[in-house]
């Protein structure tokens, strides 16, 4: 059996003894918007996405010709192709092509990520398909929420609670409490999601001042997506 445990913030990645029982497999959740996109993304037929770790980055690779998909405390970069809200990545836009991304919380959480072990991308989207090629891998498993701005939030505890769920169905086990108080938000949640995700600053965020949460719905649909996004140091590909 191995472990699957919880990440609440990036912040903590700095001094955290799971992270010290290696080999183990990272998943990233950023459920509104970045991971939810990138899943949306490689279901529309994305080459490959270039996580970035600022803003100054987006000038550079906007000159080489990518796709430029950037946004700065929720808003669109002006000089952006594309946002980060998922309707935005359609296969017009992005199929077959190579994008450079740049978001307030989930590119910088990647790439920290992946200074420590092998980083997958997760979100409600893809936590059937993306579980069973972890179960198949036996390592163990750490959950890192992006939160917002290094604090914790509702909307990547729950999905990270539904990871749990299901790897706890397939001979996983918890250690530490962060794993279960995830666990314990998701089964409180589970059955009305809607209506729960309002709690979420992140989603009166986007809905009092950006006008963007119409999005929310999308974000929170089970297992349509059948891709498996994986970092490999320089690129987020799909290894489904």
């Amino acid at each position: 059996m191995s472990t699957v445990e919880v990440v609440l913030s990036p912040l903590f990645l700095d001094n955290n003894k799971i992270l010290t029982k290696a080999p183990y497999n990272i998943v990233v959740i950023d459920v509104l918007r970045a991971t939810t996109s990138i899943c949306t993304a490689f279901m529309n037929g994305a080459k490959e996405i270039i996580p970035l770790q600022n803003e100054a980055e987006t000038y550079e690779y906007k000159n080489k010709g990518y796709i430029l998909a950037a946004e700065k405390d929720g808003i669109k970069l002006p000089h952006a192709d594309l946002g980060n809200s998922a309707d935005e990545f359609t296969v017009e836009k992005i199929k077959n092509k190579s994008i450079a991304y740049f978001t307030t919380n989930g590119t910088k959480t990647i790439l920290k990520a992946h200074s420590l072990a092998p980083v997958y991308l997760g979100s409600f989207l893809n936590i059937k398909i993306l579980s069973d090629y972890l179960i198949k891998d036996k390592k163990p498993v750490v959950i890192v929420s992006s939160g917002w701005k290094d604090y914790p939030n509702i909307e990547d505890t729950l999905c990270a609670g539904a990871f749990v769920q299901y790897l706890l169905l397939n001979e996983y086990y918890c250690l530490e409490d962060s794993a279960n108080i995830a666990l314990d938000l998701w089964e409180l949640a589970k059955n009305n999601l809607d209506t729960y995700i309002k709690k979420a600053s992140h989603y009166k965020r986007l809905h009092d001042k950006l006008n963007l949460s119409y999005i929310v719905p999308y974000s929170l649909q089970l297992n349509i997506a059948q891709v498996i996004p994986y970092f490999d140091g320089a690129k987020i590909i799909n290894i489904f």
